[in-house]
């Protein structure tokens, strides 16, 4: 007995076996009739974490992109900025709205004429809004730059460009970035580095660059040997008083981050930024030596009459002494000490500074710029007599 399936704006007869009304075979046993079936179904639905990013991380659960209580302090602190697309509670985590979505036609259809049979699809179908049939020779002017596939498999795939004319949608900013300051060791980071826009933009404060892109922007990724890994706000963010946007991976035992445990020197890794309205952001980088372990201040202050003691590979020391990596030292005045103007001193696995050079009390940036290991920061306190 012939049936009909009718959805907003579109309608279709089925049945179980070929008939005359129904000679189209689109399943083992599922007949559908001749005629013009749409291109696919579009929509838009909520995502968790694991979900939006399943078909580049499909081993990836729920429970890796929970938060540490640290991160979520940051979080007070610095709020994710594109609240538009974005929602964080400690029940959800993050939560992405408003993702848009396609379904082939055929799947659909399927799906829906064995709702039994396919029940993930069923169960994803629940969460889309707005789901329109798009035909061929009605395809519309969609607002959307791509869009996520959903599978029968009820799992979805990366996003698509749906059609060339859809780039006209976005805007271009590749260009305008650029990649910089990349970190080899810095604070609890294997690797950091930052993005931002080039000087003749003049991009220059906090409130430029989150009206001109950052309140856009809802994804952060970074690839290496076809392995992703997913940065959450805030693994990267932007904040007053800077024009960038910065970002670390965490040398920390998560399975998220189980990409960055390892590398080699001359490996590539390539980082990709998502904002709404704007073309995606790609960059690519070769990486330098990975460190043993991370430098090591034998303690974060210092008084004057001490020396600051810094533990590092041997390595770089040797590139320190042939001058093949070079020291330098920002205090709190922004006053840049170089190599040539540092009273400093090797001595086995230890650089030693000693702190009576330095004039003001504050904070003070320490870098060690390698040939082989990259940039190296680290953070020390220069504080008043008997007040450690």
């Amino acid at each position: 007995m012939e049936h009909t399936l009718t959805i907003e704006h579109f309608s279709i007869h089925y049945d179980s076996h070929k008939t005359e009304l129904c000679p189209i075979q689109l399943y083992p046993s599922l007949y559908v009739e001749d005629t013009t079936l749409p291109r696919y179904f579009i929509g838009t639905t909520t995502m968790s974490a694991a979900l939006f990013y399943q078909a580049d991380c499909p081993e990836l659960t729920d429970e890796d992109y929970q938060l540490s209580e640290g991160f979520q302090q940051i979080l007070h602190r610095f709020p994710h900025t594109n609240q538009e697309q974005l929602l964080f509670t400690l029940e959800n985590g993050y939560q992405w709205k408003h993702v848009p979505i396609y379904i082939d036609a055929k799947d659909y259809l399927i799906g829906k004429l064995l709702p039994a049979k396919f029940n993930d699809l069923q169960q994803r179908l629940k969460d889309i809004q707005q789901l329109t049939p798009v035909f061929a020779d009605g395809l519309p002017d969609l607002d959307s730059y791509k869009r996520k596939r959903l599978f029968i498999s009820g799992r979805y795939g990366s996003r698509e460009l749906l059609a060339p004319e859809h780039k006209k949608n976005v805007q271009a900013i590749q260009k305008k970035l650029h990649y910089i300051n990349e970190l080899y060791s810095f604070a609890h980071y294997s690797y950091a580095a930052m993005t931002e826009f080039l000087p003749e933009y003049e991009i220059t404060t906090y409130d430029a660059f989150h009206e001109t892109y950052g309140k856009h922007i809802y994804s952060f990724t970074i690839t290496k040997n076809d392995q992703t890994i997913p940065l959450l706000w805030p693994d990267y963010l932007y904040h007053q008083p800077e024009n960038h946007l910065e970002f670390g991976v965490l040398d920390f035992p998560s399975k998220r981050y189980t990409a960055f445990n390892d590398w080699q020197a001359g490996e590539e890794i390539m980082i990709e930024i998502l904002a709404e309205g704007f073309e995606d952001v790609h960059f690519k980088t070769t990486l330098k030596k990975k460190l043993s372990k991370p430098p090591q201040l034998s303690q974060p202050s210092y008084q004057s009459e001490e020396t600051l003691t810094l533990t590092v590979t041997e390595d770089i020391l040797k590139e320190l002494e042939k001058q093949e990596a070079s020291l330098e030292i920002l205090d709190p005045k922004k006053s840049i000490w170089n190599t040539e103007l540092l009273d400093y001193q090797i001595s086995e696995e230890t650089l030693l500074i000693p702190c009576r050079q330095f004039e003001h009390i504050g904070r003070y940036q320490l870098k060690i710029n390698s040939k082989d290991y990259g940039q190296l920061l680290l953070l020390f306190a220069l504080m008043e007599e008997n007040n450690k």
